[in-house]
């Protein structure tokens, strides 16, 4: 597989700081983040904590993760995020990841910070959080399977929040189809697209009337 436009970019700083191990390293693993998510979020968080990145010449750790490693900061966010939780919640795992002859499935960023909200969450009951647990950290269960799986549990939705993306999407439905039927080359008669505008319009106008009586 040809490398990527970033993976040349962080070979060439690899080579031009070969002198530096430990800078060398964490751009290693930045370009390998997609096989070793694990080794980048370790690293990132002894960078962070030494802040090596100062001597380096960066300002601040996510200017030194945004231009020297081409990390966004929400990516770097969860990276270290979902490292810390790791060594609090499932130390095992790490030991796992740091263990080449162990082919156990080691789970994704985004499934461990999908445990790690559902934690903070603290909505769901014991045995779901039993369960998904297992999922993640035994099974590598990704966040797709877990969402499909635990959301319902994990990030529960009251009636208000439901009534609120119902309205949200409506407004934003009637209002995308009367700038569409408003075009001059729409395939209906004037006089359907009169009439639905003004359906439109008696939506929208009933939705801003329960918005002010709330």
């Amino acid at each position: 597989m040809a490398a990527t436009q970033t993976e040349r970019k962080l070979e060439a700083k690899m080579d031009a700081f070969a002198g530096d191990p430990e800078r060398v390293d964490v751009l290693g693993k930045a370009r390998d983040f997609k096989r070793s998510w694990i080794e980048l979020a370790e690293a990132l968080t002894r960078v962070r904590d030494r802040a090596t990145w100062e001597a380096w010449g960066y300002k601040t750790f996510e200017a030194y993760c945004r231009q020297e490693l081409h990390l966004k900061t929400p990516t770097v966010s969860k990276l270290v995020g979902s490292f810390a939780f790791l060594q609090t919640q499932a130390p095992k795992v790490l030991e796992r990841a740091r263990e080449p002859v162990d082919a156990r499935p080691l789970p994704s960023m985004q499934a461990v910070d999908f445990i790690a909200r559902a934690e903070e969450r603290g909505a769901a009951p014991p045995d779901a959080m039993k369960e998904m647990r297992k999922a993640v950290f035994e099974e590598g269960t990704e966040a797709p399977a877990l969402s499909r799986r635990f959301k319902q549990v994990a990030f529960p939705v009251n009636d208000q929040q439901k009534r609120d993306r119902l309205k949200a999407q409506l407004v934003s439905t009637a209002r995308r189809m009367a700038a569409l039927i408003a075009e001059p080359d729409v395939p209906v008669s004037r006089q359907v697209c009169l009439e639905v505008e003004e359906a439109l319009g008696a939506l929208l106008g009933a939705m801003d009337e329960s918005e002010q009586a709330a």
